[in-house]
């Protein structure tokens, strides 16, 4: 074999070697083009996930913010309510008494124990009437009561208060919810 001949071979074996490194370089880049691709889309996976997680977590903090701030709203509204129908529930106790006065106090009077009473405050329009019930008593006309009796015995060890405010305060925790649910079925 001649010089021409072994540098022909050395050239062809030089061609080959570096198209089989050509060969294997190209081979290598796709494999790690499709490596890296394959990490994007793991990558770009994940942070849809990590997305999903916080704007689920996030909607679940303004979902529950928003509750609260919706519960909040109405208990202030239900309170302003329960408010007005117990200034209104007061409003009908004078009604009330002004058309029935007599029947009412006298009903509310039957109701006291029979005892020497010293002082009785009533509603200044029904003095004349406390004034024929208790004859050896203190009548005081008494602005704040709508109907009935406030009685006192004179030493002071027994105080009754039958009167119609009386009686709506210890009614109004049981009537009130039957005020308000009848509202909310009306507005349903």
């Amino acid at each position: 074999m001649g010089r021409r001949e072994l540098l022909e071979a050395l050239e062809r074996e030089g061609l080959e070697a570096m198209a089989a490194i050509t060969a294997r370089g190209a081979a290598e880049e796709e494999r790690l083009r499709s490596g890296a691709e394959e990490r994007r889309e793991e990558l770009l996976h994940e942070h849809e996930l990590q997305r999903e997680l916080l704007c689920s977590d996030l909607k679940r903090t303004i979902m529950a913010g928003a509750s609260r701030e919706t519960s909040l709203i109405r208990l202030r509204a239900e309170h302003a309510l329960s408010q007005r129908l117990h200034e209104r529930a007061r409003i009908c106790l004078k009604q009330l008494h002004g058309g029935k006065g007599g029947r009412i106090f006298r009903a509310l009077v039957a109701e006291l124990p029979v005892l020497p009473w010293h002082t009785i405050r009533v509603a200044p329009g029904d003095a004349a009437l406390a004034s024929a019930h208790f004859p050896d008593a203190t009548i005081i006309p008494d602005e704040t009561v709508t109907g009935g009796v406030k009685a006192a015995t004179a030493d002071g060890s027994l105080t009754v208060d039958n009167t119609l405010e009386t009686r709506l305060e210890r009614i109004w925790p049981d009537l009130l919810p039957n005020l308000m649910a009848e509202l909310r079925g009306r507005t349903s």
